[in-house]
């Protein structure tokens, strides 16, 4: 199933449909595509857990192999953020 955009709005070059698994440049996650609301694709963590609005313009598709590895980078990332913002603690 394709997600239709704005007409309006400049399409990106790879729309995502239900279900397929991809990476969102903007928050390093990697998440399933579970709906659209508006201008947004509604994503959740492979894992499961709260769902987040992405761009689809910052979506592009996680290769086979790679979601594990690349959620788990991004994993890493996200808590030496926390541990930045902390002071390192």
């Amino acid at each position: 199933m394709n997600l239709d955009l704005d007409e309006n709005a400049h399409s990106p070059s790879y729309v995502p449909a239900l279900g397929d698994v991809v990476l969102d440049a903007a928050t390093h996650k990697v998440g399933r595509v579970m709906d659209r609301m508006c201008q947004l694709v509604q994503l959740r963590p492979l894992d499961g857990g709260l769902e987040w609005d992405a761009s689809p313009h910052d979506l592009t598709p996680a290769s086979p192999p790679a979601p594990r590895t690349t959620a788990l980078s991004a994993a890493i990332a996200q808590v030496n953020a926390v541990s930045r913002r902390n002071g390192g603690t």
